[in-house]
Parts: C-alpha cells; sequence; structure tokens
C-alpha cells in the first residue's frame, strides 16, 4: 500500500551519482500511515535534494532486516527551496567553485524562482565578480543536469511512472528529454526498456495526443511487430494479425473506436518509409528481417567459396581407422560418414538427442581433422579451431569434453551484451569453428556470428533440434535442417546407456511423443511422484533433504520448473530451498526487490557480460556481502563466484541475478546436473509442450525425481513445440536473391485490404481437457490426503544411494 510522508531532510546518510541511488533521514511532520516514529528512513531513486528543505514523498513501507521500516520511495515532489536552503545547496560539493559567498550573491542577483530563472537567463551569472567562466559553466552544466533530472522524476511521476524507470529515460535522452517527451512520448516504447506502449499512451494522452492520431497508431503498430517478435519467437507478423493486435492495443487503451483503414493506411506508410519490411503479407522488424536475410547472405558466401582441400574416401577411411585404434573404440557406419561428411563440406549440420554419441563424433572431427591437415596435437590452443556455445555453462561443458578452449559465441564476437548488436567488421581468426547447442542462437546472434566468418572458414553446427528453441526470435537450427542443400545427419542410435540407466530412454520417447507405460514406475535413476501443485513445496523439501542426507552435495541438486509464480513456481520454491540449504546463520542478508540474498546463496547470472566474462546461465555463489558504508563504490555489493571468477555486484546491478536453487528449463538449457527434480503441474497452462519436458528430462546426469500430476505430463508430451513463424528456409529454397531478399512473386506494395469482420481461423483449442486418466487419489481426498503417503523417508533415501 502507497504512503506519504512529509517533511524537511534531516540528513542525506548516503548517495550514489552515478543512478541518483539515495538513502535519507526525513524528519516527519504528516503522513497518512500508522508509522509512530518521528523520523523515518527514505530510500530510492531520487535528485539531488536539500537538507533542511521540505518534501513529500510517496512510497511503500517495507522491514529492513537490519535497521526495521523505511519508506521505499515511488515519487515525491518538494515545495521551492528556501533562500538559505540554496545557499547550502549551491555551495555544496554538488557545484565546484561555488562558495557560501558567491551563492548568495546569485540569489540576490536573481531573486524569487532562483533556479528556473538561472536555467532561463543563464548569461546573468556573467555580472558576479569572481565566479570564473569555468566554474560558471560547471555550475550551469550541474544545476541542468540536478533539476532538469528532478523535473523528469516529477513530471513522470504525474502518469504513474516511478523514479527508477524516470532515471532511464534521463539517462538514455540526457538535456533532451523533456523535448522529446512533450514533442513524441512514443519514442520511448522503442529506446527505453520497461516502458510499454500504454505508459507512453498515458503520457501522449496528458499531453493532448488525439486517439486517432498518426504518431499513435504507428507507434502501436511497431510496438505490435516487435513484441509479438519477443514474446511469440516469429521473426514476422501476418498483416491481418498485425492489424488485429494494434487495434486491441489502441483500443484497450483508450476505449474509443478506431477505423481499421487509417491504421492499415499507417501500416502501409511504414512499409514506404522501409521503418518496417515485407515480404507479401509477411511484415517484419527492419533487424529480423536484416538478420534473416544476413544468414542466408553470408551462409551463401561461405557455401560458394570451395574447400581448399577435399579428402578422398581413402584418407577418410585411413584416417577414421587410425583414430580408432588410438582411441579404442569402434565408430557406426552413421558416426563414421558424419566425421566424413564434416571434414569435406563447408558446411555441416550435426543433430541428435542425449547419449547418440555427439560428443563422440566432435572428438573424431577434431582428430580426424588434426591428422588430415597435418596440425599440431590436437590440445593445443594454437590450433585453428574455434569451438563456441551461446552459454557460458555450454561453453565450459564443450571445453570439457573436447579439451580445446572454449567460449560463448559473445565473446568471441567481441560482444559484450545481448543486446550489443553491430556490425562485425574483422572476421574470426580461424580455419574450422563448432558450434554446440545451436538450438539455443536467436536469429540476431546467428546473423551477427555468420557474419564474421571468413568464407574460407568451415562451419560445424551441432545441435539438439528436439529442445525448446531459442529464448530470442527464430528457429534457426529447425530452419537450416529444412534446407536439403546444406549436408547433415541426425544421430538416432542411443550408445550411453545401461540396464540401470533409463533416463536416455524416457527422452527418446518423450521425443516421440509417447507417454511411456513405466512413466510413474520407480527405477534405479527415476522416480515419480503424483501430487498438486498445493503439495509440491512439500514435497520438493522432503525430497531435497533426503538427497543431502544420502550423500548428495547440496550443489548437484537442480530443481527445474516450468513457471515463475504460483506455489509450484520457481520464485516460490527458490525461497523455500534458500531457507533448507542455505538459512540465515548470520545478521547480514540484503533485501532487492522481493528476493534476500546470503552469504553462500546459489546464484543464477541472468545477461551477457562477455567484459566480465560471466553470461547467462552461468551459476556462481555468493562469497560475500559488503554492506555500503564499507564498499568503494559507496553501495552494498555482492561478491558472486561463478567457476573461479569472482565478480562484485553493486546494489544497481544486482538486476543481473536471481536465485539459482530452482530455474526455468530454458535457463537451463546447455548444462548438466547430477540430480534434477521437476514438479509439472496444470497450472502452468499452455506452457506445458513436449521439447519442454524433453529439455528438462536431458538435463539430468544421474537422477530423475518427476513430480505433479500425471495429466500435466501427458498433454505436455502429445503438444509438440508450437511452431514459430519464419521466413529463412524460404529464402534458401524460393528462386535466385537480390541484396539478401528473396524474390518470389512481385512483392505487393501496400497491404492488401483486410476483413476484420471476418473470424479468426478455427483453432485447437488449448483449453481443451484430454482424456482424463486415472489417479489412485480421488479428487475429494487429494487435498486431505498427504502426497507422500505410502511412501516412507527410508525409499526416498534408498534411491539416491542406489
Amino acid at each position: 500500500m502507497e504512503y506519504y510522508f512529509s517533511g524537511s531532510i534531516e540528513r542525506i546518510i548516503f548517495e550514489n551519482a552515478s543512478n541518483f541511488f539515495k538513502i535519507l533521514l526525513l524528519e516527519i511532520e504528516d503522513t497518512d500511515s500508522s508509522f509512530s516514529d518521528y523520523e523515518i528512513i527514505v530510500t530510492g531513486t531520487i535528485a539531488d535534494v536539500i537538507e533542511g528543505e521540505n518534501y513529500t514523498f510517496w512510497g511503500e513501507l517495507i522491514q529492513h532486516p537490519k535497521y526495521g521500516e523505511q519508506l521505499k520511495v515511488s515519487r515525491y515532489e518538494r515545495t521551492k527551496p528556501s533562500s538559505s536552503g540554496l545557499v547550502k545547496y549551491f555551495s555544496s560539493n554538488h557545484f565546484k567553485g561555488i562558495g557560501k559567498k558567491t551563492a548568495e550573491k546569485i540569489i540576490r542577483l536573481y531573486g524569487d524562482h532562483t533556479i528556473d530563472k538561472i536555467l532561463q537567463e543563464p548569461e546573468k551569472l556573467e555580472t558576479i565578480s569572481g565566479l570564473s567562466k569555468t566554474n560558471r559553466d560547471n555550475f550551469i552544466a550541474a544545476l541542468k543536469l540536478n533539476y532538469g533530472t528532478e523535473q523528469i522524476l516529477a513530471k513522470l511521476a504525474e502518469y504513474g511512472i516511478g523514479n527508477r524507470l524516470a532515471f532511464h529515460i534521463f539517462d538514455h535522452y540526457q538535456t533532451e528529454t523533456l523535448d522529446i517527451i512533450e514533442n513524441n512520448p512514443y519514442q520511448l516504447v522503442e529506446d527505453i526498456q520497461g516502458i510499454g506502449f500504454k505508459m507512453a499512451d498515458n503520457l501522449a494522452a496528458e499531453l493532448g495526443i488525439e486517439s486517432n492520431s498518426s504518431q499513435r497508431l504507428r507507434a502501436a503498430l511497431v510496438h505490435c511487430l516487435f513484441e509479438t517478435a519477443v514474446k511469440q519467437g516469429d521473426t514476422y507478423v501476418e498483416a491481418r494479425e498485425l492489424l488485429e493486435k494494434a487495434i486491441d492495443l489502441l483500443e484497450e487503451a483508450r476505449p474509443i473506436e478506431l477505423d481499421p483503414e487509417a491504421i492499415a493506411q499507417e501500416l502501409s506508410h511504414l512499409i514506404a518509409e522501409d521503418k518496417v519490411q515485407h515480404i507479401g503479407t509477411k511484415i517484419f522488424d527492419n533487424s529480423l528481417f536484416a538478420a534473416e536475410a544476413g544468414i542466408k547472405a553470408h551462409l551463401q558466401r561461405i557455401l560458394e567459396h570451395p574447400l581448399d582441400k577435399q579428402f578422398s574416401d581413402t584418407e577418410l577411411a585411413a584416417a577414421i581407422t587410425d583414430l580408432e585404434k588410438e582411441e579404442e573404440l569402434a565408430y557406426d557406419s552413421i558416426q563414421r560418414k558424419a566425421i566424413a561428411q564434416a571434414l569435406n563440406n563447408k558446411v555441416f549440420i550435426l543433430t541428435g538427442g542425449p547419449g547418440t554419441g555427439k560428443t563422440t563424433v566432435i572428438n573424431g572431427i577434431i582428430a580426424a581433422y588434426t591428422r588430415l591437415k597435418k596440425l599440431k596435437d590436437s590440445k593445443k590452443n594454437a590450433l585453428p579451431i574455434v569451438l563456441a556455445a551461446p552459454t557460458g555453462r555450454a561453453a565450459r561443458r564443450l571445453n570439457e569434453l573436447t579439451g580445446l578452449p572454449s567460449a560463448t559465441i559473445h565473446r568471441h564476437l567481441g560482444l559484450n551484451s545481448d543486446s550489443d548488436y553491430q556490425t562485425i567488421n574483422d572476421y574470426l581468426d580461424c580455419d574450422l569453428i563448432i558450434i554446440d547447442e545451436f538450438s539455443m542462437v536467436d536469429t540476431w546472434l546467428a546473423h551477427q556470428l555468420f557474419s564474421a566468418l571468413s568464407s574460407q572458414t568451415q562451419v560445424i553446427i551441432v545441435g539438439d533440434s528436439d529442445q525448446l528453441p531459442s529464448v530470442g526470435p527464430g528457429q534457426v537450427l529447425n530452419d537450416l535442417l529444412k534446407i536439403d542443400s546444406l549436408p547433415q545427419i541426425a544421430l538416432t542410435k542411443i550408445f550411453r546407456q545401461s540396464d540401470t540407466s533409463t533416463i536416455v530412454t524416457l527422452a527418446s520417447q518423450i521425443k516421440k511423443g509417447e507417454l511411456p507405460v513405466d512413466f510413474t514406475y520407480k527405477k534405479a535413476d527415476r522416480s515419480y511422484f503424483e501430487a498438486q501443485a498445493q503439495h509440491i513445496p512439500d514435497m520438493v523439501s522432503q525430497i531435497v533433504s533426503s538427497a543431502i542426507k544420502s550423500g548428495i552435495a547440496k550443489e548437484e541438486i537442480q530443481v527445474l520448473a516450468p513457471m515463475y509464480r504460483g506455489l509450484a513456481g520457481i520464485n516460490n520454491l527458490n525461497r523455500l530451498l534458500q531457507d533448507l540449504l542455505n538459512p540465515l546463520k548470520e545478521s547480514l542478508e540484503f533485501l532487492f526487490s522481493e528476493t534476500k540474498f546470503r552469504k553462500n546463496d546459489k546464484v543464477l547470472h541472468l545477461l551477457n557480460d562477455a567484459e566480465l566474462n560471466v553470461f547467462n546461465g552461468d551459476i556462481g555463489y555468493i562469497v560475500d556481502l559488503t554492506p555500503a558504508k564499507y564498499a568503494e563504490s559507496k553501495q552494498d555489493e555482492l561478491t558472486i563466484n561463478f567457476d573461479g571468477t569472482e565478480v562484485t555486484y553493486p546494489r544497481n546491478e544486482w538486476h543481473k541475478l536471481t536465485l539459482a536453487y530452482a530455474m526455468s528449463i530454458h535457463k537451463s538449457q546447455g548444462s548438466e546436473f547430477q540430480v534434477v527434480i521437476l514438479p509439472v503441474t496444470r497450472q502452468s497452462g499452455r506452457l506445458l509442450q513436449r521439447n519442454l519436458i524433453y529439455t528438462a528430462i536431458t538435463r539430468s546426469k544421474s537422477k530423475l525425481i518427476m513430480l505433479g500430476e500425471i495429466t500435466a505430463f501427458a498433454d505436455a508430451i502429445k503438444t509438440p513445440g508450437a511452431k514459430r513463424k519464419t521466413y529463412l528456409t524460404e529464402r534458401f529454397l524460393k528462386g535466385k536473391t537480390e541484396n539478401g531478399v528473396t524474390k518470389t512473386a512481385p512483392a505487393e506494395s501496400q497491404t492488401p485490404e483486410m476483413d476484420f469482420r471476418a473470424n479468426s481461423d478455427d483453432t485447437l483449442d488449448q483449453n481443451e481437457e484430454s482424456p482424463s486418466i486415472k489417479y489412485r487419489l480421488t479428487e475429494d481426498n487429494l487435498l486431505t490426503i498427504d502426497p507422500m503417503i505410502g511412501i516412507s523417508q527410508a525409499d526416498i533415501e534408498a534411491f539416491f544411494k542406489q
């Protein structure tokens, strides 16, 4: 609940000039809360404030574990500072070269509304003796920065935008902020992460921009186009769907009926102005259109440049036979064919599920390549071979499996973050590149990668096409597999299995859309427990406790879940497992949003940061918590160890981190864990698809515990992953290209007329119940019976000791 507190600032306890975060002590004069003390700590993103002056702060009362109740600010405003307050403000360390006497001269010169008048007539400062041009210019610049930021915070607060977002806006636009907001608030949608169309539309409404204005219609179209790509993973949207989405968004934001023809006309204008691209009725965001076209163009460039040398069948057979003798193994016919094709083609795709021998083939390719090229020892760093993967954990795993150096694609390309997309001017220095876990590579990153490869480079793409597609738009691996002209081999025979190992076999059955008859049976390496969502937390606690009691290290246990919210969701399970595995032993813990960070916590990195050598999906452990008063950054700090790399994060960077006792299945890609616990219930709804369950199961190396509702597992396994709308395959298959754009039928120059009254195409009702599967427990007694009934603690512990 939001409360207000009015009063004077007694003291500025802490401030960070880089992000405006402050901790203030406010002497309370008025409040609408039941807070009984005469002063309160106020924290948040706050522009420059003046000690001793009066302000009103609005926000939420929170309980700090060490310092008690505080006000977390959402917005604030102040009365105009008094003369004495301004003297103190101007002569503070915010304004170098301004002493108390100079401050008094400035106030006498300008009179009332001093700050406003200084900004309107800064030239009058030239009349003040003793104020040098350098100090005068610095004073004006600092005043514009500080006062301008406060104006922005106050203005955006009127529209419901909090200080944190307001700071991001100012950080992006600087002194042009107010001009951009007033002239085109919809620009915020494109430039500022966290501001959606509706928030910008509120600003526009306050500024008097009409509901049918061209600005507004265009902004809705661009917003819907990009949001669809991000949320659904599509690289294009059909014109009719885009128009319908835009109309829904516009009329939901402001309940005024709009003319569909006017919106279609604005789409035509966007196309004509190259703000968006189209092929027929398919509408593309510019960056995705260019990325798809670029993938095709660069792969074609590589394919058109022949190999320096092709090896004969005799040479290849001899090299592979020598490897078999040297490594004391025997490749089957498909594996031999895969190694040979990889060595004799410019681009080759290798796919296969767990246990099918992808690693064996990769090592065979590297060893045979080294032998045939007469290179040095394959374990030396000097080899002209580059190994890459989309995440840090996947790259490290590739290094462990091959013995060769490996790095993320971002690091190889010199990209510092996920949003750091740029033109690559220099080619990667390698003769052969092997990219593993390619199913995780989205359209943007694939374009960046292929554009960085020399025409001489051989490219080997490795992945599992049955796993979840990339988080970002596209399904590049699956699209490339549809192109017959690209040499490819799928490994299907399972090698990594034994009489006591059934996880790989289970994954293979699920891949075919089958719920095995023995799915719920207890096996040596996997178990299943039936339970509804409300019982999941207690069951997870018991299972984890039993695993640890049986001797399994807590670091080897990973809970994977489909969704974040709910009792069986990631957020709740993380809180529960944190208290179980890392209870608060010391008095110090840091609260960030709704997350508590403690020493020894298991945490997940959410973004790529090549400069720090930490990447999306990396798991680390908190080794130190440093309070702000002891920290170099003057903020609370977390120091985290990521596999030997220690990184320190000030509080303003904690959005890059989350607890990792439980994590999403998407984030687990590229990783393997000794023990995987997988809770799945019908609460996950449309998220439940075959590739989700398959991906989760294949993360387990030795023990798999599934729990939840059998109907949820059954429905998920029967439901193939949603097919993404992409145009990459068509670019290869249809006709010749011109400037990277496929020429099919003549492209329509304008969006065709749409009948908005027509019903949408019939689709399967995703909410339909599938045929029921009988439970041992009834619906009536399920909520009252212990979900672990009939299962003793000894049974669970025995499972982990097998």
